[in-house]
């Protein structure tokens, strides 16, 4: 909880858009192992307005909460909190001790294990934010970082007894996640990936627009020609454990322009008629 309260001072320090009320949501999350089984939460932002608000989970990537990482969720909040949607950003890492880049490598959890806590750390949290009475209980979508976006697109399949109105997942391994056919998706999901990331690349994901691979749900992917692993990530170039990282404005204003528009399709249609997503003033 300690961890929790401080990275919240660091989120209240820098400005939310003027209209955002910001509040602390904490929850028990059952994970597998057990062992990690742990109380976690995250700053729940809704927009002006009177709710219920449609409301989008952000993940972070495996490094956890640091300083250019919660820049970039919040840049995000700010996008979708602008277009309606309210905003939870979960610290899955802090209150666990995970932080620091202690799960971005197979040390700790195998990749496996590491999508399959954060995946059940969304669907806790969905389970939380459908007890809250500003939140649309049939409009929860999700959105996650590398570490977080391989949650993401887990996600997809759904989970014991519901799934995500619709996904976005930035840069994905879907190296571990996809590959072959036959996978069956709940969830709505469009991927953003860059094809000069050498960390987790994009080759499978690109495959997987082939038809048969995935069926179910709508299933779409974004290539930016361009970019770099962590390309929303407002960073110089650098090597991460020998990886390549880069900010690529292009690709982040537009990949964020798309999934807005991709989540706003995929409202139910009683709050798609309603403003602000119907185009009419309140």
């Amino acid at each position: 909880m300690r961890n929790l309260c401080h990275w919240l001072v660091l989120l209240t320090a820098v400005l939310l858009p003027a209209h955002a009320h910001a509040e602390l949501l904490t929850f028990r999350s059952e994970a597998i192992p057990a062992d990690l089984t742990a109380t976690i939460g995250g700053e729940l932002s809704l927009p002006k307005g009177k709710g219920p608000f449609p409301v989008v989970i952000l993940l972070h990537p495996c490094g956890g909460l640091d300083e250019v990482v919660l820049t970039t969720l919040q840049g995000h909040s700010r996008e979708l909190l602008s277009s309606g949607f309210a905003t939870l950003i979960l610290d899955s890492y802090g209150s666990r001790n995970l932080t620091g880049g202690k799960m971005c490598s197979n040390r700790l959890y195998r990749s496996d294990i590491r999508y399959g806590i954060r995946r059940d750390d969304a669907f806790n949290a969905m389970a939380a934010l459908q007890r809250h009475a500003n939140i649309s209980k049939e409009n929860i979508f999700l959105l996650g970082l590398s570490d977080g976006g391989s949650a993401a697109l887990l996600s997809a399949k759904g989970g014991p007894v519901d799934h995500f109105r619709a996904i976005a997942s930035y840069y994905p391994d879907c190296g571990k996640l996809l590959g072959g056919v036959g996978y069956v998706y709940k969830s709505p999901i469009i991927v953003f990936v860059g094809e000069k990331d050498d960390w987790t690349p994009p080759a499978e994901c690109i495959k997987s627009k082939s038809p048969g691979v995935v069926t179910g749900a709508e299933f779409e992917v974004i290539s930016y020609p361009n970019a770099y692993h962590g390309f929303d990530q407002p960073r110089p170039m650098r090597k991460v454990l020998g990886y390549t990282m880069a900010y690529d404005r292009g690709a982040t204003v537009d990949s964020r322009k798309r999934y807005i528009e991709f989540f706003i399709k995929n409202l139910t249609a009683e709050l798609k008629a309603a403003p602000p997503f119907s185009g009419k003033a309140k």
